[in-house]
């Protein structure tokens, strides 16, 4: 099993962990299988203030060294600060609750019970009464008189907390040797008389700001949007004589296109044209409402497909504008592309490269049975939720990436990474805790096949030390440890790093190949950092400084591709597992799914989800609500997504008059009938007591309803629509006289009524429904707890009350009503 823990992540969760209360903890209880062991606070406090050990703590401290007992003391004498507002609004954003949750598996105030809501209440509580506090000051302050700690999964956290930071030192040095032994080749390199690439280049730089409009799901600061847009920012050099490479750069997660203009106008100065788009649905506005805890997800799974679409797309743009424009013509060498990401981004050009997000990997890393509390991790998890199919999101049309600081880990793992085949750098720093250095980039460099391979370490680096942020975009009170004293010099060495590897690999110029070496490296290091420069590093350099006993298996063993199979476990233990709900809806059948005026998605199905979700956790007697991952559906695919168990229900316009071999129905959760819309103009000749001869009637093709209209009017001219843009179309149709009527369930029909330009010139008939279809949510056949569990929620939730406004309602319990009797 990986470990996945650092020293700051640990510092940052004990001291939040327990918060001032009436009553205050006096024990600590250490529950091992069915075991409990009771350490008294009082003697901890009198070990940490005197060293000396009290008879309860002796006969389980008996076996520690002097060291290990000095360590702990200073463990518990040790001062932490945060601010207070911060922690607040950390606490309560998604990717805060995901930490939190994984910290209630170790410690809570009952056995097997998670410690979500006591540690998020301790957070609250303490920082606002303290500024500063001792492990033991949080300690007597826990809501209970006793603290229990599951010893199994604590000692996970100990083993990862002290091995973590030597092994990593163990590399560090792996790889300056590794550097010493590549500078013997290239002995004889005359550095002095290289160019110092750090510097502006000859070129002046201009910008200017172009839009790309992008049609597909995506979830952004105001919900899920169909289509959107976003700004990209081009650099160009001025008074080109020729074509030139063009760079794209992707931002990482909370960032923005802002954060670059200086990486940006570097490389342009030195002849390369580089764009710089706004990922919308991952950057600083995102964070920013995250923070305030307005966002359901920390970050969609669908942003790890989005953002390498950005990009290509971007790319896509410049060749249209290429096509219509001269000035564009002129500018662009298509055939030299390359990429820079950083942290996020840095995983975006992964994909770009070759790289596949790796679901089977994910499933893997991702298991809900030990503890995760790297960010970074969480963060990739989010991407196990997709649905397991290839995701290939390689563009071939890139030739080069570097790749700063990203999140490898569990996205790609060792078989996806081996997949990249084009030039490609990483640059990683030795303390960088956002992204944890040896399990996101040092070990991943190791699992890379490409030829042309660089790793470029900073040493000591953070996650920043290669790129430096304008001021007003960057996060206030972040701490000197996450960003590093050295930003400036290093982020400045890094852009003509970047210079040298797009010369060498777009433009060919084999000289710059000199600026990659570990010699310029060692040449162009400082008294306050060192730069190692390799292009090859293997197990045994590691396992020659750090010994046999690894603490974290450099190649975890190989996961096979994800299969789209039943899981063998039913759906509430994988509920009460992963405590995720998976619910797919349609995104354009209104109210069930659909996407409103201003392109976001919404809809009735959404909220019975939500409130699905809040069932079940009284139910199943969960500690937290079940996260909610919705995917959306339609006519084509709602069976295969229950069938392959990649969503746990399908919410939608289901009629319960068709079967699915391997799917079944939830007892009704709506009751409906068709009716048609049709001009006011019409209404004495439209008589739905009569054939309708003739009459063009507007239907969803593959429908229900149209298998209704075939049998019950032959007659009638049926204009066929598509599901996707069917209900526009068909509204069109109407107002321009190009069909005389729509038929389709009076729900549907009172939403397509209030997009009409002029509603009141048209009407619903006939008043009572013409047939009665019932809709049901489509279930997997075999779970019967399942369906049970479902069919009683839908018996006691009152959704349609909830959810709908009152003369909705009232048709709704008139069609119900006027159903129910004609089945008597």
């Amino acid at each position: 099993m990986k470990k996945q823990i650092i020293w700051i992540s640990i510092s940052l969760i004990i001291t939040i962990f327990f918060p001032k209360s009436i009553e205050a903890a006096e024990k600590i209880n250490l529950v091992y299988n069915s075991l409990v062991f009771s350490i008294s606070i009082d003697s901890l406090e009198h070990f940490a203030k005197t060293g000396e050990l009290k008879s309860d703590l002796k006969q389980y401290t008996s076996s520690l060294d002097e060291k290990t007992l000095a360590e702990i003391r200073f463990f518990l004498n040790k001062n932490y600060n945060f601010d207070k507002i911060i922690v607040s609004k950390l606490s309560h954003t998604s990717l805060g609750e995901d930490l939190l949750t994984e910290l209630g598996k170790v410690i809570s105030t009952h056995r097997d019970k998670n410690g979500f809501y006591a540690i998020r209440g301790a957070i609250l509580t303490t920082a606002n009464q303290q500024s500063s506090w001792t492990i033991l000051d949080v300690l007597r302050n826990f809501p209970a008189s006793g603290v229990f700690v599951n010893l199994e999964l604590l000692a996970q956290l100990k083993d990862d907390m002290f091995s973590y930071q030597s092994y990593r030192d163990a590399i560090a040095k792996s790889i300056e040797l590794q550097a010493n032994t590549e500078k013997a080749q290239f002995a004889n390199t005359n550095l002095n008389t290289l160019e110092n690439l750090s510097q502006k280049g000859k070129y002046q730089v201009s910008q200017e700001t172009i839009m790309v409009e992008r049609q597909d799901l995506r979830q952004t600061t105001q919900g899920f949007v169909r289509e959107y847009s976003f700004e990209v920012d081009v650099y160009f050099p001025q008074n080109q004589e020729e074509k030139k490479p063009l760079i794209l750069i992707s931002h990482g997660f909370g960032s923005l296109k802002e954060n670059f203009v200086n990486l940006a106008q570097h490389l342009a100065s030195y002849g390369f044209i580089v764009a710089v788009p706004e990922h919308i649905g991952s950057n600083l506005q995102y964070r920013e409402e995250l923070l305030k805890g307005t966002l359901s997800s920390a970050l969609s799974p669908v942003e790890y497909i989005a953002r390498p679409q950005d990009i290509s797309s971007v790319i896509d743009k410049i060749k249209e504008l290429a096509s219509k424009q001269e000035i564009w013509q002129k500018r662009v060498d298509f055939s030299k592309i390359g990429a820079i990401g950083d942290s996020l981004g840095g995983t975006t050009v992964l994909s770009l490269a070759g790289a596949p997000l790796n679901i089977a990997r994910l499933k893997t890393e991702c298991q809900q049975n030990q503890v995760i509390v790297n960010t970074a991790l969480i963060l990739q998890c989010q991407a196990s939720h997709l649905p397991p199919v290839e995701y290939n999101l390689q563009d071939s049309r890139i030739k080069a990436i570097i790749s700063t600081h990203p999140l490898t880990s569990a996205i790609f793992g060792p078989e996806s990474l081996s997949k990249i085949k084009i030039p490609i750098m990483i640059t990683a720093g030795s303390n960088d805790v956002i992204t944890p250095v040896v399990i996101e980039q040092i070990h991943p460099f190791l699992w890379l096949k490409s030829p042309f391979k660089y790793l470029l370490f900073f040493q000591p680096g953070t996650h920043f030390s290669s790129t430096q942020p304008i001021p007003e975009y960057t996060l206030n009170n972040m701490p000197e440890v996450l960003i590093g004293k050295n930003r400036a010099i290093t982020s400045q060495y890094f852009y003509g790093i970047a210079v040298a590897f797009m010369e060498a690999y777009l433009n060919n110029n084999q000289k710059y190949l000199a600026y990659l070496t570990a010699n310029y490296g060692d040449f162009s290091g400082s008294e306050n950092f060192k730069v190692s420069q390799i292009s090859n590093l293997t197990p045994d350099n590691i396992i020659q400084v750090y010994g046999n006993n690894l603490p974290l298996q450099i190649i975890p063993p190989l996961v096979v591709s994800f299969p789209l199979e039943n899981d063998d476990r039913s759906i509430i233990e994988d509920i009460k597992s992963n405590g995720i709900l998976k619910v797919a809806y349609p995104q354009n059948s209104p109210p069930f799914g659909y996407i409103n005026n201003e392109g976001y998605w919404e809809g009735y199905c959404g909220f019975l989800g939500d409130e699905l979700a809040t069932y079940l956790q009284t139910q199943l007697d969960l500690s937290l609500k079940p996260d909610i991952v919705f995917l959306p559906s339609n006519l084509n695919n709602r069976f295969d997504l229950v069938k392959t168990n990649q969503v746990h229900l399908e919410c939608g316009a289901n009629s319960m008059i068709k079967t699915f071999e391997d799917a079944s129905f939830s007892i009704p959760f709506f009751v409906t009938g068709n009716y048609f819309l049709i001009p006011k103009a019409l209404d004495n000749k439209f008589n739905t007591n009569q054939s309708l001869q003739n009459f063009r009637i507007g239907v969803i093709k593959n429908t229900s309803t149209a298998t209704f209209l075939a049998e019950k009017y032959p007659q009638v001219k049926p204009i066929y629509f598509n599901e996707l843009e069917g209900f526009k179309e068909e509204i069109k149709a109407l107002e321009n006289n190009s069909i005389d009527a729509i038929i389709d369930s009076r729900i549907l029909l009172e939403n397509q009524l209030s997009s009409l330009k002029n509603p009141k010139e048209y009407q619903i008939v006939p008043s009572l429904p013409l047939n009665c279809d019932y809709y049901g949510l489509l279930l997997p056949k075999q779970d019967k707890e399942w369906i049970e569990i479902v069919n009683s929620f839908l018996t006691k939730t009152p959704l349609r009350e909830k959810y709908f406004l009152p003369e909705v309602e009232t048709n709704l319990v008139k069609t119900l009503n006027y159903c129910l009797n004609q089945s008597k």
